[in-house]
């Protein structure tokens, strides 16, 4: 009899995603790995900090093999339409409801050119499944409902750039990442 898989603490997570080297790393295990992943609310909590303009991204822990992200979401704010430069993803909704948008190329094109075309939508809550997408997976994640939204991602290994798509033009453009620093809230 298989016995359930137990919940990590953030120390077991990282000792646990040191294992394998990340470039070997399945979805399916980060995914599994996600799921087992439990923060304190101060934790999340200490590492929520919103903008009116725009999400924010508040780092939480990285190493070489991953990084672990609270982003926060006013209603109505929205990524782009982006990949992750070959890393992997795993996101979990600590508050509100997340709208995650799957794209794919509009003909047989190689990935970093557009344009994109929507290909499923689907939409997270609090306790519910993860979400997330692979290597190669394009996504676009919205707040659209009206209230805030709080989201725990995972990047393996950790995001430092991505490229962003159009679904109108052959716009396919390479940018550096960075974290939301306090300074950027005032």
């Amino acid at each position: 009899m298989n016995q359930p898989l137990h919940e990590m603490t953030l120390d077991e997570f990282i000792v646990e995603m040191s294992r394998q080297p990340v470039a070997s790393l399945a979805h399916e295990r980060l995914m599994e790995l996600a799921g087992r992943l439990r923060l304190s609310d101060e934790l999340i909590e200490s590492r929520s900090g919103f903008a009116e303009g725009a999400y924010t991204r508040n780092l939480v822990c990285r190493t070489p093999d991953f990084e672990l992200l609270v982003l926060c979401w006013r209603p109505g704010h929205l990524s782009t339409i982006h990949d992750h430069a070959g890393s992997l993803n795993a996101i979990r909704v600590y508050a509100g409801r997340l709208t995650s948008r799957r794209f794919v190329p509009v003909q047989d094109q190689p990935l970093g050119t557009g344009p994109v075309k929507m290909s499923a939508e689907e939409h997270a809550g609090p306790g519910s499944d993860l979400v997330g997408v692979d290597r190669d997976g394009i996504h676009q994640l919205a707040n659209t409902s009206d209230e805030d939204l709080i989201t725990v991602h995972v990047y393996a290994p950790p995001l430092s750039e991505l490229t962003v798509y159009d679904t109108e033009s052959d716009m396919a453009e390479r940018r550096t990442l960075r974290y939301t620093l306090a300074a950027d809230l005032d």
